[in-house]
Formats: structure tokens, sequence, C-alpha cells
């Protein structure tokens, strides 16, 4: 990862460690894990971690840096439509995954399928944009880009049998210096981010297993 973008994953790593509640003995997996770069990053923090992807290239990027690492981190190559692991995990994380998947429905029940009863579910969706944006991306290369309202993800889970649904927004900090413009900036930022964050920023939703 380039510099701005490991800053970027490890401020999200930070957000799934304290909305999973992850610590060392916690069992996590996690489905469409891409090159397994969330889910190393939660092995480094104890936690028993396993992760799927549809993709058999990137399972052996992940099982390579994995290795790299000297981490004990299973991956597997598997559809997140059509896995059954027999409710043995205590979080699940769907991280930046669910669009490229036709149907949210089948990822949604195998992400239920996977965890144990009470156990926590962690979907982080692109916002709104995604539905315009990720029309180019689909033409280019022939995935599912698809986009989803918070509404829309909501509905989805309650009828995957999740409850317990809360949605968060993520608050990227950033420097700024004592000049007055952007001291002014800083104060005003907080008012400014609360107004527009239902609308911009990536979607966070928590949910529980019955």
């Amino acid at each position: 990862m380039a510099g701005d973008e490991r800053k970027q994953a490890e401020i999200d790593f930070g957000y799934v460690l304290q909305l999973l509640d992850l610590h060392a003995g916690t069992s996590l997996v996690e489905l469409g894990c891409g090159s397994g770069w969330m889910t190393r990053f939660a092995a480094r923090h104890g936690v028993h971690a396993e992760g799927y992807d549809i993709s058999p290239e990137m399972i052996e990027i992940a099982r390579e840096q994995a290795a790299a690492e000297g981490l004990d981190v299973r991956f597997e190559a598997a559809d997140m439509e059509q896995l059954d692991l027999g409710r043995r995990f205590d979080t699940c994380l769907l991280y930046d995954a669910l669009h490229h998947s036709p149907r949210a429905d089948l990822v949604l029940a195998s992400a239920h399928r996977a965890l144990k009863p009470g156990g926590r579910l962690l979907l982080a969706e692109p916002n709104w944009k995604q539905r315009f944006q990720g029309r180019d991306a689909s033409t280019e290369y022939g995935v599912s880009e698809l986009g989803y309202s918070p509404r829309k993800l909501k509905k989805l889970l309650r009828e995957a049998g999740f409850t317990d649904i809360r949605r968060f927004h993520n608050n990227r900090k950033r420097l700024f210096s004592n000049s007055p413009r952007e001291t002014a900036a800083h104060l005003a930022e907080p008012l400014v981010y609360r107004l527009l964050a239902p609308f911009w920023t990536q979607i966070w939703l928590r949910a529980r297993a019955s």
C-alpha cells in the first residue's frame, strides 16, 4: 500500500477493532477479504482470523503475505454467496465487499450462518456515490459495482435475521495549524460534519445475529 492508503487502512481498522470489540482470543471471519490485509491486521492483535474471497489470485497473495509476516491465518478461495461456516465465529466483517455481489441477500445469509448466536457483523460500504462512480469500473473490469442506501442495507440485514442494527459515521481527523483561518475551519468542522455526514461518509452498519 502507498503511504496515504496505508494510513487510511489503519484508521479504518481502528474502527473495526472498536465496533467489533476485537481482542486476543476473539474469532473473526472476513468475507470478500481480497488480499487479506484487514484479516491480517486482526491476526496481529491475537484474533483468530479467517478470510474468504472468490478470487484464487487474491487468496494466494493473502497467504504469501501472512506467511511473510509469520501469521497463523487461514485464507480460502470461496464464493461468499454460498458459504456455510457452521455458526462458529464471534464476529464477521464485510469491508468494502458487498457491492461486488449481485446477490447481497445471499452474502448476508452466509454471514449469518458464520456467526454464533449473538455474534456481531460489521458492514462497511461506499456511500450513495458508488451507484454512479461504480458504473465505469463495472464496464471496464466486468465486475459487479452496486450501490446501496443505508435504508436498503438495514432492510436486507433484518431479512437475513440480524437485529440490533446501528449505523456509525467515520470521522477522519486531520492536522491543522494555529492560523486564524485554520482555527476557524477546525471549530466549524464538527457542525458541518454532523450536518453532512449522513450523505457523504461511508456506510458503517453493525448488527447482531439472532
